[in-house]
């Protein structure tokens, strides 16, 4: 006869074996386990979702985050494919709302099925002016969406340089911008953040833009004789910008004040410039500096946007005048540096830009203002390791790198054999110019923004020299400026799966003599 065994024994049986087999570690106090962080989402779609707008789920998730039981749950606002025909505004100033940490992401990773449109898109005030405003928030996370033809800009993040506000560590991730007023992807006053595996085209001023980096200390300059000044930031949180896409904007990036801002493996193309960091009075924090553009390919930046048959026009009406002249930004130029201090260039390909491939200025606040304070001075650069003009199969046009001979300090070295310098008039050396790497630190009160001796920034004699960048930037009218261009060869080699475009003038419109 079978003997059975008693229920409870059994039982206990089974957990010890299931015990030997997998046995779950215990969250809290020496679980060695964290609990897992628990994620709210918040649909949109145009049916069948709790939310019809962007707008509407990015409040309710604002308000979700800001009750203290949920401070540290994850917010996500998927939005699924559709046409959002808005302007969402997350203001991180607002009371009862936290919108820092958020995510708002495409349900797909084809960025173009959820679309941010902004012709016919109203704002509080009237038509909205960005796709996506983010006013001081931290760590937002956007991603998988195409935002166009907004009043201002695509993606906008931003903080107030006031007290309290801020935005750190953003990430804009496989966004796409076309045809904004202003810009594509947009980052101002921001600690660190990455733009990411994105593109923008058609924009009144550039695809991508990082400007008026924060410092430590409002009050902190980059004057003095010495010792030399202290960091912008003592611990720099650096900004990414990597496997971008930049095309057919006035600027592929620009960096108004920009610092610790980095660009590696992208490519800038069919702008009417290519990468331009710059100081300017227009925003805090001057100069722009301590930034790093690496492995880029940057190449065929001849849109003369100032034709009539461009698809889009710039947003600036000039950067100023300086003696008399309306100055525009230069055209047909790969890389500019325009009064940064400490800025690497280093290993871009750099190539089939008909006037210049690297260019390097200051901005004159001596007799020639262009520039109140006298900031913008380019100081202590290096250009090195780049390869121009494809070694000879698509050549830079003028030169491959042009320089004013103002500022102190830079260096340019180990670029590819065979390019081509700007010599100016002949009465200052060109390794005077240019000269070799490594070179003594210079300090920013040591050193000219202006200087006419060597004929590259002005020309008294003919101030409309084009040969000189006053001369050539103050061209009248502005799509003159192509009289000067030079192209060295007949098409373009295939590079890739690019291709080149360019803005044929119609008759009369060039008044080329």
């Amino acid at each position: 006869m079978k003997q059975r065994l008693a229920v409870p024994l059994l039982v206990l049986g089974l957990c010890a074996l299931l015990g030997t087999v997998a046995a779950p570690a215990l969250a809290g106090k020496g679980g060695g386990q964290k609990k897992k962080q628990a994620t709210k989402t918040f649909e949109v779609c145009k049916h069948g979702c709790r939310y019809r707008t962007i707008q509407k789920a990015v409040d309710a998730a604002g308000s979700f985050k800001a009750k203290k039981k949920n401070a540290k749950a994850k917010a996500v606002v998927a939005v699924r494919p559709g046409k959002y025909v808005e302007g969402v505004v997350l203001d991180g100033t607002q009371r009862k709302k936290s919108f820092d940490d958020l995510t708002i992401k495409g349900t797909r990773k084809n960025r173009k099925k959820v679309v941010l449109e902004g012709r016919n898109a109203k704002g509080e005030l009237g038509a909205a002016q960005n796709g996506i405003e983010a006013i001081s928030v931290n760590g937002l996370v956007l991603e998988n969406m195409w935002a166009r033809n907004y009043q201002s800009n695509g993606f906008f993040i931003h903080a107030a340089n006031e007290g309290g506000q801020h935005c750190d560590g953003y990430e804009m991730n496989n966004l796409l911008a076309s045809a904004n007023r202003s810009y594509g992807l947009f980052a101002k006053n921001c600690l660190g953040g990455k733009m990411t595996n994105s593109a923008g085209f058609h924009q009144g001023d550039s695809a991508f833009y990082v400007g008026e980096t924060p410092c430590d200390s409002k009050a902190w300059t980059n004057h003095g004789v010495a010792p030399p000044p202290k960091p912008c930031q003592r611990k720099p949180k650096w900004t990414l910008l990597k496997n971008d896409r930049s095309y057919e904007n006035v600027l592929g990036y620009s960096g108004t004040n920009s610092k610790y801002v980095k660009i590696v493996d992208s490519a800038f193309y069919n702008n009417g410039a290519g990468i331009v960091p710059n100081t300017l009075d227009s925003e805090g924090f001057e100069p722009n500096g301590w930034n790093v553009f690496e492995g880029n390919d940057v190449f065929w930046n001849n849109y003369d946007y100032f034709l009539a048959g461009s698809k889009f026009h710039t947003v600036s009406g000039g950067l100023g005048q300086i003696a008399g002249a309306t100055v525009n930004y230069p055209t047909g130029v790969g890389i500019v540096l325009y009064g940064g201090a400490h800025n690497v260039v280093k290993k871009n390909h750099v190539f089939g830009n008909y006037k210049w491939g690297i260019a390097s200025f200051s901005g004159p606040g001596e007799v020639f203002v262009a520039n109140e304070g006298d900031d913008a001075k380019n100081v202590n650069n290096q250009i090195v390791e780049n390869t121009m003009g494809r070694e000879g199969a698509d050549p830079n046009g003028e030169f491959d790198f042009w320089n004013d001979d103002t500022g102190g300090g830079n260096c340019w070295g180990a670029n590819s054999a065979g390019a081509s310098f700007a010599p100016g008039n002949g009465k200052v050396p060109v390794s005077e110019i240019y000269p070799a790497c490594p070179q003594p630190e210079g300090l920013a009160d040591q050193v000219r923004s202006l200087n006419i001796e060597a004929g590259l920034q002005i020309n008294l004699g003919e101030e409309s020299d084009p040969k000189t960048i006053l001369g050539y930037a103050s061209s009248n009218p502005p799509q003159d400026q192509e009289c000067s261009w030079v192209r060295r060869v007949a098409a373009h080699p295939a590079f890739e799966k690019f291709q080149p475009v360019e803005i044929a003038p119609q008759p009369g419109e060039v008044s080329c003599g």
